[in-house]
């Protein structure tokens, strides 16, 4: 190695070490890889989903990532839990955090990359929100498959109060950090050998007791951009895992919502599957598995489809956001879905079901070859069985007009006949009524 090379090397080393007390020195009593994210995986959420209401969107307990810079109230204080859970977490693996600043270093401009926005950054500030964030992170999964002992816990006091909204917080899309840099400070803290669990497993597990997401169903693809993505990408089959093609807009018919369906004799009944986009047509009936609808799904939905919309990648909850719109179109279609436990409804009223699917899917751009587009298959089919019955309706009710309304002495006796058969029958049912309730014979003593 050259003397300036080493010069170099030298220098980097002792910022690093400088780094690394200066966030040490946030918690008072702590002052005694290739990456594989392809660019802009990482958005803000479109200003058209923000206008979706009642649906948390943006970070209510935790910040990650460098988007959210206005951080106060609730924000500001979960800044202070952050720095008590790297010490916690530091002193109980003894990792090492200059070693950790060092492997993270060389790649800021990859994680740079990873923000669609972000200007203006400082390198010490952005490394120091990967470490203390990512450790978050992975404090938090690991404290919720129990393997944080609850002496000195820094969530411990908060779990029932904020917990639930840490997880949701920790999938928006605009609260992400690179993935590679998670599984990075899981490698370095050599977690693999100690617990004997994947992060991919701990992840899994984590969050899967949060969604409508089943802990055995698909592996996550190899190369994960985020947190969420992660996430979205387990919600996926692996017989749909297309996840980067050319696109270009293929045709397809709109689902009629409940009501019509119905109409024609088309049912909707919940599957017993546990994959949420496993919609299928059984003959004349639209399977699918139950949505529960709260405050964690909505928020997972919408960042899902927000993802989607800004990145080149498949398009399956957009597909099912499509779904659902058409399918739900007025509150008799949410409540008729209720009901029969397709939905299962802790979001508000039918109403507020209702508009929330509509603004979910509405005007989405889905420009897909054929084969990617999952549920293409499903769509034509319901289209084609749509027409069918609703052509055989009409023929039904054409002949009917043709044959009594063209023929009135048709329709009368056909009034008259059915007139006799309710007749015949009121008299047979008071007949057989008063032989089995004779009238009872009574008098005065």
């Amino acid at each position: 190695m050259s003397t300036i090379e080493e010069g170099e090397s030298s220098r980097f080393r002792n910022q690093d070490n400088l780094l690394a007390r200066h966030i040490f020195s946030k918690y008072n009593p702590l002052s005694r890889s290739e990456p594989i994210a392809p660019k802009h995986c990482i958005f803000r959420l479109p200003q058209r989903f923000m206008k979706i209401n009642d649906v948390p969107l943006k970070p209510q307990v935790v910040a990650i990532g460098p988007y959210c810079s206005e951080r106060y109230g609730q924000l500001q204080k979960m800044e202070d839990v952050k720095m008590q859970c790297l010490y916690y977490f530091l002193n109980v693996t003894q990792a090492d955090l200059v070693e950790c600043l060092r492997q993270i270093r060389p790649h800021e401009e990859e994680i740079i990359g990873c923000y669609s926005e972000i200007n203006n950054h400082n390198t010490d500030e952005l490394l120091q929100m990967m470490i203390v964030d990512g450790f978050f992170i992975l404090y938090v999964l690991l404290y919720h498959e129990k393997f944080v002992h609850l002496d000195d816990n820094p969530l411990y006091r908060l779990e029932r109060v904020i917990l639930p909204k840490i997880y949701t917080d920790l999938l928006l899309l605009e609260n992400q950090i690179p993935f590679w840099v998670l599984d990075k400070l899981y490698e370095i803290c050599n977690f693999n050998t100690s617990i004997s669990m994947s992060l991919s497993d701990l992840i899994t597990g984590a969050i899967s007791a949060m969604l409508q997401i089943p802990s055995s169903i698909n592996k996550p693809p190899q190369k994960c951009l985020h947190l969420l993505h992660f996430v979205r990408s387990i919600c996926i089959s692996s017989d749909h895992h297309n996840e980067y093609g050319e696109r270009y807009y293929v045709p397809f018919s709109r689902i009629p919502c409940v009501t019509k369906l119905r109409g024609v004799g088309i049912k909707v009944n919940r599957h017993k599957e546990d994959n949420l986009l496993g919609v299928k047509l059984n003959g004349g009936v639209i399977e699918m598995p139950k949505l529960t609808l709260n405050n964690a799904m909505c928020s997972f939905l919408v960042n899902c489809v927000a993802f989607e919309q800004c990145h080149n990648c498949s398009m399956h909850f957009s597909i099912y956001a499509t779904f659902l719109e058409g399918l739900v179109n007025t509150v008799q279609d949410a409540e008729y879905l209720s009901d029969h436990r397709v939905i299962e409804n802790f979001f508000g009223t039918n109403a507020e079901v209702v508009r929330f699917i509509k603004d979910l899917g509405k005007d989405l751009n889905i420009h897909l070859a054929e084969e990617e587009f999952y549920l293409f298959e499903l769509f034509e089919d319901v289209a084609k069985y749509y027409q069918k019955r609703l052509h055989w309706a009409n023929w039904q009710w054409t002949n009917f007009k043709r044959e009594y309304f063209g023929k009135p002495w048709l329709l009368i006796s056909a009034f008259v006949g059915i007139l006799f058969f309710i007749l015949t029958f009121l008299q047979t049912y008071y007949t057989i009524y008063a032989y089995k309730h004779p009238p009872r014979s009574g008098g005065i003593n």
